[in-house]
């Protein structure tokens, strides 16, 4: 999860916060029905161009919807 809220406030800029980042990630996590664990995990193996694991292909997908393009 830590990974996660860095690879967001990295993102988003100094004025983002680490809880601005776990609320958006727990926000993303709830509207589109995605434990929050794999959503993370995701977003982490996103920004490291790493396929995820099997189970997570749905995460991924959010993931990539939600934040590829702060990524690059």
């Amino acid at each position: 999860m830590d990974a996660a809220i860095d690879i967001l406030t990295d993102a988003r800029g100094d004025s983002y916060s680490p809880d601005q980042a776990f609320d958006e990630l727990l926000d993303t996590s709830m509207r589109h029905q995605v434990d929050i664990g794999d959503l993370a995990e995701a977003l982490a193996d996103l920004a490291e161009g790493v396929d995820p694991p099997d189970g997570h292909r749905r995460a991924r997908e959010v993931a990539g919807r939600a934040w590829a393009s702060i990524l690059h």
